[in-house]
């Protein structure tokens, strides 16, 4: 590899395209190529970021050109694509949901550490400046002992709306909506702030409208974490108006933050938001594939998260709590 990475676009879609804009932002990342299975897609990506075009996943996955995938594709695509560019010596970035089983995240995990490639999860979040700060102040014992977290995101998406693909309705291509779509971001960030992996979960989750055709659109989690503290995360696709923020609760003093705004024991803190998430996100999978490393969201630890969220799932289906049992590759549900 040179000082560049060429990367595969798996995915011509809109998630691809804040992928395609960001990458033509970094210095040492490239597009080599785009694949779409509606091949007008993938040429009107090629020659407006460059690269070559491919209608079908074996053809980008042969070009020597490619060095590393971002793999955006349906939720239920995951896991299957993400092996077969791990056995065909790719690096992979794939989004979030990172898969929609813990069995399709450990064979992900499994291919990706036999072919020695880096497996990368999308997980955007731990990468904006004010999410960062705040894991700072954490760690630096600015409030002290976390005792309490409180987050919630509440807001009105329609899978209805216009340019929105009918699978977001469809439980086995994309997963429950608000668990798999915007859960991942959530059920991610909790963890990762405090650096304490969740041990139980208790749930619980209603079809407040008829607007998903019978999956549950709004859910409630109650989650234990090893260090003893404790998160409430409450989560819409429904509501009007919206709200995205949390209350994060210490011995010596608290903190809310917005994904702008920080505000620590009443004062704001000063945010550097010169780069955004995704150049950050992307600058450190280029990194890691060029200069070896794991990076923060590597599979092996949002393997957790996709566990929480699995235990958050099934405690609202039994009415009951959930244990989690270890971190990271380790996760296991149990009741």
């Amino acid at each position: 590899m040179g000082d560049v990475l060429a990367v595969g676009m798996i995915g011509a879609g809109g998630i691809a395209r804040s992928h395609l804009e960001a990458i033509a932002e970094c210095d040492s990342i490239r597009v080599a190529a785009v694949m779409d299975t509606d091949s007008e897609r993938a040429h009107a990506a090629a020659a407006e970021f460059g690269g070559s075009h491919y209608g079908e996943l074996d053809g980008i996955l042969g070009d020597p050109q490619v060095e590393a995938v971002h793999v955006c594709t349906p939720h239920n695509l995951h896991a299957d694509q993400v092996v077969a560019a791990a056995k065909a010596g790719k690096h992979v970035l794939v989004e979030k949901p990172m898969a929609l089983s813990l069995a399709d995240c450990d064979r992900m995990i499994e291919a990706c550490d036999l072919a020695e490639k880096v497996l990368m999860v999308g997980q955007v979040m731990r990468y904006y400046p004010v999410n960062l700060k705040v894991k700072e102040l954490i760690g630096d014992g600015a409030i002290g002992e976390v005792g309490h977290m409180m987050r919630r995101r509440y807001s009105y998406f329609s899978p209805l709306g216009p340019g929105q693909p009918s699978w977001y309705l469809d439980q086995q291509t994309g997963g429950n909506c608000v668990l798999y779509c915007f859960g991942p971001h959530e059920y991610d960030i909790l963890p990762w702030y405090l650096d304490s992996a969740v041990t139980r979960v208790y749930a619980q989750g209603s079809e407040s409208t008829e607007l998903y055709r019978g999956q549950q659109d709004s859910y409630t989690a109650l989650m234990t974490h090893a260090s003893g503290a404790v998160s409430v995360l409450s989560q819409s696709v429904v509501c009007r108006p919206g709200a995205h923020d949390q209350f994060i609760i210490g011995s010596d003093g608290s903190m809310m933050l917005t994904n702008s705004k920080l505000v620590l024991n009443g004062e704001e803190v000063p945010i550097d938001s010169s780069l955004g998430g995704m150049g950050r996100q992307l600058r450190e999978f280029a990194r890691c594939c060029l200069e070896g490393g794991e990076p923060d969201a590597s599979g092996h630890s949002v393997r957790h998260t996709m566990a929480v969220i699995e235990a958050v799932q099934l405690s609202a289906e039994r009415a009951e709590p959930i244990e989690v049992d270890g971190a990271g590759s380790g996760c296991q549900l149990a009741t």
